[in-house]
């Protein structure tokens, strides 16, 4: 009976993305709510799960279904027996081959029956367009956005219209009548699609100008459209200045759930060397070899007459205090630096771009009692390079940051003392992360259960269990509430915690089985936090789950910050409902929190400072 509870959670659903899904469909769902809960007594009901509404719009050819109902009845989904399990939840996998698909589901318990019939269907194709006479669309016309493009760049353009014609275009007060070809319609999939292109050349100098699109009509007459966006040529470099607090550098154009791949963040009153624009982001010339994108809403340009962004560097100086080492190089401007690490041995890495080296010395204090060596390198004409060679095994955080003027710091912190042997959590402070919350449901279980509920539920239970062991334990999330990414990163700051723990409970997308899909994982982002994750891992392994993968370079908003270790740990899949089982039971809860906990033992007995051999065990 405790899963009956859990229905009025259920009488009024949304659409929420699921937490980490093994494979990602693009789902449209109709503002029309179904009403997912019916009931004829007190032992028979039906909730559906999935679908969250009476009709779905969906692409894609399989969908998975789930629902719950009374553990003793029999459940029917188009008429064919499914297996209810002990929670009561019963899943299955449609073909959605049609234009509507119909879902069926039905119940029965002693004599009862309880249906519930729901619509799977297939987007609209887009309506077709007017292609009498001579027409050139709006649909489908690139460029889409502002370019900005240098020497060896193509710029790449097309539109849909009437098929069959000659079609030229022209890049305004610049060059004219460049060729365009109708692309055959087995490729594109379409009547009526043009393209063309043209290679930016050396010496080849645009500002700000449209493309006009032209297309033949009588013996000297054109049909012509301009486009929205205009085109620069080798109009570079720019200065920009960074204005925003979160602003970022992205490695790449590319994207998906998780946002683009990262370099890292930057702080404001950054310089960047601007050489292009595209799909709002500038690129930025990191350094000959090295270039990266920002989106244009992070920084301001600076007139054009400014100076790219350069400096020589100063000397170093290392020194330290009570819990930390201080790294300082002297530079004249603030300029972009991406920070990475390397294990054995342990090593940060500091990139400054547009610096060069006028550094003639280096002074390392006896109070730098963390660092063992400070090196630096020239690795391009434009990239100096800073190595910090620690002398313990564990990274355990690091800020990089411009202090008074220029003066580019990185602090270090040390390991945390290891008072006692036997209890190696005495005294810490761990913040330990409940993912998702609020209207950010998180992933869904077929017998009703929520990600954020069930996390929640982890937090407290490890909160308990570490605070036996005389830890100091911090929760970003205290309650059913969304707590923002970047809020549970300060709060995790501003209580000085060593470490970050965040826990999730797993999801596949709407077009895998779940029951093919189970397992636990582990999940980190920068190399020198892979140790951490490797131990939590093993010990949700060491609990009977299959082997789902240890999984790093993880592009999480709590796996991005370099101030402390942290790892999120995908605990199993609420989406399979015999781990959805495990995963609400709270015999097995503790039995998770007991893993965390066991696994933050072994990470600080491993990595922390041991700081009396008396509390070494006997060998």
């Amino acid at each position: 009976m405790k899963y009956l509870s859990l229905l009025a959670a259920f009488l009024v659903v949304h659409f929420t993305p699921q937490c980490l899904q093994a494979q990602v469909d693009s789902v449209r769902v109709d503002t029309v709510q179904a009403d997912t809960t019916i009931a004829v007594s007190d032992s028979l009901y039906l909730n559906i799960v999935i679908p969250e509404t009476d009709t779905v719009t969906y692409s894609f050819s399989r969908y998975r279904v789930a629902a719950n109902t009374n553990p003793a009845a029999n459940a029917y989904i188009n008429g064919k027996p499914v297996k209810v399990y002990e929670s009561g939840a019963f899943i299955h996998m449609m073909e959605h081959r049609s234009d509507t698909t119909q879902i069926e589901f039905r119940v029965e318990l002693n004599g009862e029956e309880l249906t519930k019939t729901m619509y799977l269907v297939r987007p609209e194709a887009p309506e077709p367009i007017d292609t009498k006479g001579n027409v050139i669309s709006d649909r489908m016309m690139k460029p889409t956005s502002e370019l900005w493009l240098v020497t060896g760049e193509t710029l790449d353009v097309q539109f849909l219209g009437t098929p069959g014609k000659e079609v030229v275009f022209n890049i305004d007060y610049f060059k004219n009548n460049i060729p365009m070809k109708e692309v055959p319609e087995e490729i594109a999939g379409i009547e009526g699609l043009y393209k063309g292109s043209y290679t930016i050349k050396p010496g080849d100098k645009v500002k700000d100008k449209h493309i006009t699109f032209k297309m033949k009509k009588g013996l000297f007459g054109y049909e012509k459209k301009k486009s929205e966006y205009t085109v620069s040529f080798n109009n570079f470099p720019r200065v920009a200045e960074v204005m925003d607090e979160n602003a970022y550098l992205n490695i790449g154009m590319g994207t998906d759930r998780l946002g683009g791949a990262r370099y890292g963040s930057l702080e404001p009153g950054v310089k960047l060397n601007i050489t292009g624009r595209k799909a709002d982001n500038y690129r930025v010339q990191l350094s000959k070899s090295l270039s990266a994108w920002i989106p244009v809403r992070f920084v301001e340009l600076q007139n054009e007459y400014t100076s790219p962004a350069t400096s020589l560097t100063g000397n170093i100086r290392v020194s330290g205090r009570d819990e930390s080492d201080m790294i300082t190089l002297t530079l004249s401007e603030k300029l972009p630096y991406i920070t990475y690490q390397e294990l054995d041995p342990n090593v940060i890495i500091v990139d400054v771009f547009g610096a060069t080296s006028n550094t003639n010395w280096k002074i390392k204090h006896n109070s730098s009692q963390g660092i063992r060596n400070v090196t630096w390198n020239q690795v391009e004409d434009d990239r100096f390079r800073l190595e910090i060679e620690l002398n313990h095994s564990q990274n355990w955080g690091y800020t990089v940051g411009y202090g008074w003027g220029s003066q580019l710091n990185v602090e270090v912190k040390r390991p945390p003392v290891v008072t006692n042997f036997n209890s190696p959590l005495d005294g810490r402070t761990i913040s330990v992360d409940a993912g998702h919350g609020g209207d950010n449901r998180g992933s869904l279980g077929a017998a009703g259960n929520l990600e954020k509920d069930v996390t929640l539920q982890l937090s407290y239970l490890v909160k308990e269990l570490l605070e036996e062991s005389g830890a100091t334990v911090v929760l970003p999330r205290t309650d059913d509430s969304y707590v923002y990414m970047s809020e549970r990163k300060e709060i995790t700051l501003d209580e000085d915690a060593d470490l970050l723990v965040s826990i999730h409970t797993n999801s596949i997308g709407y077009g895998s089985d779940p029951l093919d899909v189970r397992g636990t994982g582990s999940f980190y982002k920068h190399i020198a936090f892979k140790p951490l994750a490797a131990i939590m891992y093993d010990k949700m392994m060491e609990l009977g789950f299959k082997d789902y993968g240890l999984t790093g370079s993880f592009n999480f908003s709590l796996n991005a910050p370099i101030e402390f270790p942290n790892v999120l740990v995908e605990t199993a899949f609420i989406s399979n409902p015999e781990e959805e089982i495990l995963l609400t039971d709270p015999d097995f809860q503790r039995k998770i929190a007991e893993q965390i906990v066991k696994g933050l033992e072994e990470f600080y007995l491993q990595h922390g400072y041991l700081e009396t051999v008396s509390d070494m065990p006997d060998k």
